[in-house]
């Protein structure tokens, strides 16, 4: 999927291939945000390897629980959507830095996400006296996390500006010219709509259990420092609410057939995925109920645990059917036109023909309506022979008619 991405317009033997990069005179753009985006990911690499030597923690543990889910970390190693989406902001990076569109709604969608999760985290910070002495502990570090974190928004911010000041292609297949291929915006809309709307039901499942507080359930949301069981970046409820609004989003966008939703939908269903996979490994390499809780481990559930009841059956169907339709998403994505196929060319035949100009001559291989004679007739004398002034121009032949614009 990277490498695909990478390649893009790499080929310049069709319009298809060259129309993957991105304007020359927003080169500026995408450079600035290649840099930022990476600085970004490159700060929680640092922070990460800080905490090695800060904290109780191993690396062979580190990269296990890149995989297994019931292995336990400490919390200052952030969560699996962090590390999703660290390896997103670096390869979006990279692709913006080499001018491919699909950088531009990749960057768009790490800018959002980054912006929301440091303002979450900064709200905490600010409002909550007991989440700051849980954030900075017995360490020195209160600047740096906070300075961190004023970088993270301040980066974020900058990018989402920059690309949505970089975008000037139209709808794929606008102006009544469908683009080979535009349809795959449509069909993967549809998908993306229905996984959001299913993780969005089982949100509501959470929200209407008796004795949950859904109050506070909002407030989490926005302040990092309400959540019952404080976290580095993003608690559970947060990132499952991530997930599908942005899902939402970007299904309606791909109705529209914005070609801004190739790289950010490709972005958004690869974390998800990567979620859910890592989900099912732990389900198949568990040794449930046999696990039992530990200081290194989890107790995980495996598939049988899921198929005792209805529910069960459901979760599974969406983990299952989720990663399928990302699977199908993606793959859709990386083929989808940019925009309208043929955009810079000339119209065809029964298409809008541009007015000429007053006084020039229409060229003689322009469009005629089937069936319609051109119009050749010499001008017609005026009512009363009276010949023009000298220095009058001649009077050119009114332009024959037309078929009206199409669309």
């Amino acid at each position: 999927m990277t490498m695909a991405l990478l390649g893009e317009g790499t080929k310049r033997q069709s319009d298809e291939a060259s129309d993957r990069e991105a304007p020359r005179r927003h080169l500026g753009a995408y450079l600035t945000a290649a840099v930022l985006l990476t600085a970004l990911g490159r700060m929680v690499v640092a922070w990460i390897s800080y905490d090695f030597d800060q904290v109780d923690g191993k690396v062979d543990d580190f990269f296990k629980a890149l995989y297994d889910p019931r292995v336990l970390l400490e919390p200052e190693f952030f969560n699996p959507y962090v590390w999703a989406f660290t390896v997103a902001l670096m390869v979006t990076g990279l692709v913006a830095a080499l001018n491919r569109r699909a950088g531009r709604g990749a960057a768009l969608l790490c800018g959002f996400v980054m912006f929301a999760t440091a303002a979450r985290e900064l709200i905490g910070l600010a409002r909550s006296e007991e989440f700051r002495e849980w954030y900075f502990g017995i360490s020195d570090l209160e600047a740096a996390i906070v300075g961190s974190w004023v970088v993270v928004l301040l980066f974020s911010a900058t990018v989402v500006v920059l690309m949505l000041r970089a975008g000037d292609r139209p709808a794929a297949g606008a102006a009544g010219m469908p683009a080979r291929g535009s349809q795959l915006y449509l069909m993967s809309g549809v998908l993306m709509l229905i996984l959001g709307l299913a993780l969005i039901g089982w949100i509501v499942r959470v929200l209407t259990m008796d004795g949950y507080d859904r109050g506070e359930y909002f407030k989490t949301l926005v302040d990092a420092g309400e959540a019952p069981f404080p976290v580095f970046a993003g608690s559970g409820e947060f990132w499952t609410a991530v997930v599908p609004v942005a899902l939402l989003v970007l299904g309606v966008l791909a109705l529209m057939r914005r070609p801004v939703v190739r790289g950010a939908s490709i972005t958004m269903l690869g974390v998800f995925l990567y979620i859910y996979v890592r989900q099912m490994i732990g389900m198949t390499i568990t040794e449930f109920p046999d696990d039992s809780l530990d200081e290194s481990r989890l107790p995980f559930p495996d598939w049988d645990a899921y198929t005792e009841d209805t529910e069960g059956w459901l979760s599974l169907a969406t983990y299952v059917g989720g990663s399928l339709i990302a699977i199908v998403v993606i793959a859709m994505m990386l083929r989808a036109p940019e925009a309208a196929a043929g955009a810079d060319a000339p119209p065809v035949a029964g298409g809008y023909v541009p007015p000429q100009p007053v006084g020039q001559p229409v060229p003689q291989d322009s469009p005629q309506p089937q069936g319609q004679p051109r119009y050749d007739a010499m001008p017609q004398a005026p009512t009363i022979a009276a010949p023009p002034p000298p220095a009058a121009p001649p009077q050119a032949p009114p332009p024959p008619a037309g078929p009206p614009p199409a669309g």
